[in-house]
This record gives structure tokens, sequence and C-alpha cells, in this order.
């Protein structure tokens, strides 16, 4: 039997075999027995940790949460070191601040998967649905960020066009976790969209 100290990081396997399988075969594939093989942990150890499947779903998107809110905290210490503590910033140089944050968001191919195929699965339980679409700390981390850095770069930071430039970064990753774009085109579509708003 697991001690109280182990348990912390065999349920963070748990969470991320889950996602491992969710991300890459749906998740109607996710099952107590297939987190087991894909954790290499004896049988019987996800329902341990989670009696049913909601509760299995449950630990995915707390951890999925988690990570979201981590990201957001490390997007908010980013551009405020390195863009809104500044007075001015260019639009070239919030592009490459907006393509490294797409780009750390792709590096998490599985994570990315999972949240979708979640948000697409799970339309008939709004109660899990919504921790990962409704708005929350996440997004108003993100939305004020958002548009102290447009201000900083001269172009329009209503609310309306900070949504919009969420709504694209969104896009562009969903475009290269799940689509399979390729990567080149982000820089040139991000610093044509930046530049457009400031012609507005």
């Amino acid at each position: 039997m697991s001690t109280p100290a182990e348990r912390p990081d065999r349920r963070t396997t748990i969470a991320d075999s889950a996602i491992r399988i969710i991300a890459r075969d749906g998740v109607r594939a996710l099952t107590h027995r297939a987190v087991d093989r894909e954790a290499d942990v004896p049988s019987g150890t996800t329902s341990y940790h989670a009696k049913t499947r909601s509760a299995l779903l449950e630990i995915v998107i707390d951890t999925l949460s988690e990570r979201a809110i981590a990201d957001a905290h490390h997007v908010t210490i980013s551009f405020g070191s390195e863009l809104v503590s500044r007075d001015r910033v260019s639009v070239a140089e919030l592009t490459d601040a907006l393509v490294g944050l797409v780009d750390t968001l792709v590096a998490r191919t599985d994570d990315m998967r999972a949240r979708y195929a979640l948000i697409l699965e799970l339309a008939d339980r709004p109660d899990l649905r919504d921790r990962l679409t409704a708005p929350g700390d996440v997004h108003e981390m993100t939305t004020r960020i958002a548009a102290a850095a447009l201000a900083k770069a001269g172009v329009p930071s209503d609310v309306d066009q900070v949504e919009a430039l969420i709504g694209l970064t969104d896009a562009l990753v969903l475009a290269r976790t799940v689509i399979g774009r390729e990567p080149d085109r982000t820089a040139a579509i991000i610093g044509n969209y930046l530049r457009g708003l400031g012609e507005v």
C-alpha cells in the first residue's frame, strides 16, 4: 500500500497516463484498466485512487486546470518582465512574445489534445466541461496582461480586441496540436493581425 508521501506521485502518474490515453485514443478509450496499463502500475491501482470513471475524469480535469493556471502565471511573469514593465514595445516584439506563448502551449501537445477532446466529449456533463471552458482566474489574468501588452504596442486594446487576440492564439494552438499545421506561419499570422489592428 502506498504511503502518504508516495500518493501524490502515484496520482500524478495516473493523471499523466490518462491524459496520454485521451490525447492518443480519445475520451472513450479511458478506462481504469487502460490507465493501469499505460502507467505500468499493478492492476487496480487506478481504481484505488479513482473509484468511478467520473472520479478519474475529475483527476484529469484537475490536473489540466492546475497546469493552465501555471501557464497563466508564467505568461503574467514573462510578459510583465519583458513587455508590460516597459513604456513601449514594438509590434515585432509583441509578435515574438505571442509566438513564444503559442510554442509553449504546443509543446504540451498531449495536454492540449486531451483538453480539446474532453470539451467535445463532455457536452452532456456541463459540471465537468465548464471547468475547462468557463471564464475564471486564468482567463482574467490572460485578458489583463493581453490588454496591457496591446496598449504598450500602440494598438487597440479594448475588450473586443483582447478577446479576439486570445481567440487567435487559441486557434493557432488548436491548428498545430490537433490538425498538425506547421509552425512556420505562426509569426506571420500574429504579426499581420497586430499590424492590422494598428491600422484600425
